[in-house]
């Protein structure tokens, strides 16, 4: 157990965003935006502060730009897997009209990400700082306690969209690089003057070089998949196909393991060069950023304070979501905890293509995704469900939102912008609303093999709609409070451009 503790064991001093504050702050390691470039003094005017102080800033945003694009072997680990799904995937008889298409696809693609971070970066420092620093002329007080409240929401905005073009920089480099690469290529290897082409028409015959970038696409794992559904023997083809998915999943989940356990080992021999307690540090946490009110204070030596910090993230991660119950004096407290029952409830269910067969061109099943609304307004048509269900990005980032009838949704989507706006349309379709302050942005769920993967586009597929009613005789099922109820599921497809035909009345 002693060895176990050690495995996951950490020295703030040496966590990369400690270092990176430290070098901004002067050496604090409190969590604070500093004020003293803001003040003013009789050796400094407003405008050499201020000037100073965006000095400061743009240390930190450097430095923490730097933190993004550092070195891990569970990141070099995530490159290569996903290096391989794109060439597995890439249709490798794709012509030079496709690739030209796709190039500036992911160019015009990278201009939306990019002038997003621009506008959130011109939003957060025309909106947030420069308002706050003005205040200075008249109000020096105020002007530093928005500073202090704005600051750390502002580098942490402008981090993410600096961390959000970097990486989506990188893609598009890459893959645009490798399309323009593959079609000059394959146009030198095609000229019947070339060395190369030359041999390559005598092992396949200059029809089919001829014919190379023309006709149905191929891919690497579209020709395992053939080769696997080709097996004659059922039982034989079973064993190909699920020994090649499992054995599949596992290396790359064993790469991860065994990344990570290097990362760790590293960190571990990092923390074998400190002293056993190490200096005496306060740590100030925000277990939440969205809620900044909320935060903890401690105290104490490195050593000791180190489990204490693990404890305190884990047990904020694993409660953070859920309700642990709440003590009401002199209540029933089943009025209050327990929400009603929920009479209307739809559950939309949006997936990868945008109709039927749910399958990908590499044959795999097309991804999907679930969002359950509760307390469904009356008086609901096919054409208000189909609207406020249109598509949205997928992703890793899970968005939850409290409601005022007690309850929860909880969307999957690539950024938080993209998440709110999603569970705002649906809530369209209920009669619950959001709490004040009641988003709540839990970051990037750590995925698992078949999730580790970029963000992508779904698209309504069907919904169902439960109907709970109260029975008139004892045919039903029965609550806690002895309620007896009877239930009508009502199932219909949301992908066709127009309503079904014979839709029931979802009234």
């Amino acid at each position: 157990m002693a060895d176990a503790v050690k495995k996951i064991g950490l020295v703030l001093r040496d966590l990369a965003s400690r270092k990176m504050r430290e070098s901004s702050t002067g050496g604090n390691i409190i969590r604070t935006w500093s004020a003293s470039a803001t003040t003013t003094s009789q050796d400094k005017g407003l405008l050499e502060s201020i000037w100073d102080g965006a000095t400061r800033f743009v240390g930190f945003l450097v430095s923490g730009v730097v933190q993004l694009i550092s070195f891990s072997w569970t990141k070099l680990w995530s490159w290569i897997v996903g290096g391989t799904q794109f060439i597995a995937n890439f249709n490798w008889n794709i012509s030079d009209e496709a690739i030209d298409k796709q190039i500036q696809g992911l160019w015009d693609a990278f201009g939306g990400v990019l002038g997003g971070a621009v506008g959130r970066a011109i939003g957060w420092i025309g909106c947030g700082l420069v308002p706050a620093a003005a205040i200075m002329t008249f109000n020096e007080a105020l002007a530093t306690h928005l500073l202090k409240e704005v600051g750390e929401q502002a580098l942490d905005e402008l981090l993410d969209a600096a961390g959000e073009v970097i990486q989506a920089g990188f893609r598009m480099g890459v893959q645009s690089s490798f399309l323009w690469l593959y079609k000059n290529v394959r146009g030198a290897l095609k000229n019947p003057a070339n060395p190369l082409g030359i041999a390559l028409r005598g092992l396949f015959g200059s029809e089919k070089i001829d014919k190379w970038g023309t006709g149905e696409s191929w891919t690497i794992a579209g020709a395992i998949e053939n080769s696997i559904e080709s097996i004659p023997n059922t039982f034989l083809r079973n064993f190909v196909e699920e020994g090649f998915e499992e054995g599949t999943e596992a290396c790359i989940e064993a790469g991860y393991a065994v990344a990570g356990g290097i990362d760790a080992w590293l960190a571990m021999q990092k923390v074998a060069n400190n002293s056993v307690l190490g200096t005496d540090r306060t740590i100030e946490i925000t277990p939440d950023r969205s809620v900044p009110d909320e935060r903890i204070v401690l105290s104490g030596p490195e050593a000791v304070m180190r489990p204490t910090v693990v404890n305190v993230l884990a047990t904020h991660q694993m409660l953070g979501n859920r309700d642990v119950g709440v003590l009401i004096n002199g209540t029933p407290v089943d009025e209050y905890l327990r929400p009603g029952v929920q009479e209307r409830r739809l559950t939309i269910e949006f997936k990868e293509k945008t109709a039927p067969p749910w399958k990908m061109p590499d044959g795999k099943r097309a991804r999907k995704r679930q969002v359950t609304i509760f307390d469904i307004k009356r008086g609901l048509t096919w054409e208000e469900v189909k609207l406020a269900a249109k598509q949205y990005t997928s992703g890793q980032r899970l968005i939850t939102a409290q409601l005022n009838n007690g309850r929860q949704m909880q969307v999957y989507a690539g950024t938080e912008n993209e998440g709110v706006q999603k569970i705002k349309e649906l809530l369209k379709l209920s009669t619950a609303e959001i709490l004040p302050n009641g988003i709540r942005d839990s970051g990037y769920v750590d995925p698992t093999s078949r999730r580790r993967e970029l963000p992508y586009l779904v698209y309504p597929a069907k919904a169902v709609l439960l109907w709970r009613k109260r029975s008139t005789d004892l045919d039903g099922r029965e609550d806690l409070a002895g309620n007896i109820w009877t239930e009508k599921a009502i199932e219909f497809d949301l992908w066709p451009e127009n309503e079904p035909a014979n839709l029931p009345n979802l009234g």
